[in-house]
C-alpha cells in the first residue's frame, strides 16, 4: 500500500493537526508545505516501525536529523540548509500540537540540534543591468508578454513573494493604481506597498490592452493577473514562467520570482534605503530576517567605508 504509513496513529494525528491549522486560519499554501514535510517524517518513522506518537524518542530524532544531513532529494542533490530547516520547523510544530493535546509527554526535538540550520546563506542577487535585461525579455506586443512584463515589474518594484503576486485582486489596487494592498503575506499579515513609475506604466498597459482579452466572456474574474485560460496563476506556474525568461536572458543563476525579490531589497540598500523600510516593504516580522535576506554589496560597502571612515 503506497500510503500505508498514513493509516497509522501518526497519520491520524497529522489529519487532526491539519484541521487545527485550518481552524486558526493558517494559509492553505503554508499548511500544504508543512503537511508534505510531516508526511515525509511519518514515512521515515514508518520505515523504522514507529507508528505512534508516543513511540518517538529523542534518540530517534537525533537519528532523523543525521538522516536529513545525509539524504538527497529525488533529483540526487543534497537537501539545502534552508530546506532542512523548514522540515525541522514543520515537524517541531507538529510535536508542539501533540504535546498541547497530551498525545506525547514531551517534545522529542527539545534540546536537540534544532539550531544547527539557523545560519542562512546570502542569496545570489542579480545586478541592476541583469534585472533590466530580464525585464525586457517578454515580447510586449503580445498579450501574454505584456502580462508577464507587468508581473515582473510589479514584483521587482515591490519585492512581493510569488504567492503574493499571483494572489493579487483588482480591488487590491488603490490610490489610483499607485499602491497595492498585499493580503497573502506570511502569517496572513496585510501591508500596503507603493508602485514606482515603470511598474505603474506596465500595469496600466496590461489592464488596458491585455487583461480584457484574457477575461472569459461568461466567467468574470477579479484576479489581477490572468492566464490564457482566464483564471489565476499558481505559484508554480509563475515560477516556471520567470525561469524561462531567465534562461532566455542568459542568466545562469538558478531561481525564479524570488530573484526579483532579492534584487529589489538589495538594490534599495545599494541606493541608501534603511533596513526598517525594506523590512516593511518585504513583509518581514523581524528586522533580523531582513538582515539575512538582504546583503550590502561590496561596492556599497566600499563606498560607505571610504566616505565615513577617518582613514578610509
Amino acid at each position: 500500500m503506497p500510503h500505508a504509513h498514513l493509516e497509522t496513529a501518526l497519520g491520524d494525528a497529522l489529519e487532526d493537526w491539519i484541521c487545527s491549522q485550518r481552524r486558526i486560519g493558517l494559509r492553505q499554501s503554508s499548511i500544504a508545505g508543512r503537511r508534505t514535510h510531516i508526511r515525509l517524517f511519518i514515512k521515515w518513522s514508518w520505515d523504522r516501525h514507529i507508528t505512534k506518537p508516543e513511540w518517538i524518542s529523542r534518540g530517534l530524532m537525533e537519528e532523523w536529523l543525521a538522516w536529513l544531513d545525509e539524504h538527497c532529494t529525488q533529483g540526487g542533490t543534497p537537501y539545502a540548509e534552508t530546506s532542512k530547516e523548514s522540515m525541522i520547523r514543520s515537524v517541531n510544530a507538529f510535536f508542539g500540537y501533540l504535546l498541547l493535546h497530551h498525545r506525547i509527554d514531551s517534545n522529542p526535538l527539545a534540546g536537540t540540534r534544532l539550531r544547527r540550520c539557523n545560519a542562512r546563506s546570502i542569496p545570489l542577487v542579480l545586478d541592476e543591468t541583469q534585472i533590466l535585461h530580464l525585464l525586457e525579455m517578454p515580447a510586449t506586443d503580445d498579450v501574454l508578454g505584456l502580462r508577464d512584463r507587468a508581473m515582473m515589474e510589479v514584483t521587482y518594484c515591490t519585492g512581493m513573494r510569488r504567492g503574493e503576486t499571483v494572489g493579487l485582486r483588482i480591488t487590491d489596487l488603490i490610490r489610483g493604481g499607485s499602491s497595492i494592498v498585499v493580503h497573502n503575506g506570511k502569517g496572513g499579515k496585510e501591508r500596503v506597498v507603493p508602485l514606482g513609475g515603470p511598474a505603474q506604466y506596465w500595469l496600466k498597459r496590461y489592464l488596458a490592452e491585455a487583461r480584457p482579452l484574457l477575461l472569459l466572456p461568461d466567467e468574470p474574474s477579479d484576479v489581477l493577473f490572468l492566464t490564457s485560460y482566464g483564471d489565476g496563476f499558481s505559484a508554480g506556474a509563475w515560477g516556471h514562467a520567470v525561469r524561462q525568461y531567465l534562461t532566455k536572458s542568459g542568466v545562469t543563476v538558478k531561481g525564479g520570482p524570488h530573484l526579483l525579490r532579492h534584487a529589489c531589497a538589495t538594490h534599495m540598500l545599494d541606493h541608501g534605503a534603511d533596513l526598517r523600510t525594506i523590512q516593511t516593504l518585504l513583509g518581514h516580522s523581524r528586522v533580523d530576517t531582513t538582515e539575512i535576506y538582504t546583503h550590502v554589496s561590496t561596492g556599497r560597502l566600499s563606498s560607505v567605508h571610504h566616505s565615513t571612515h577617518p582613514r578610509g
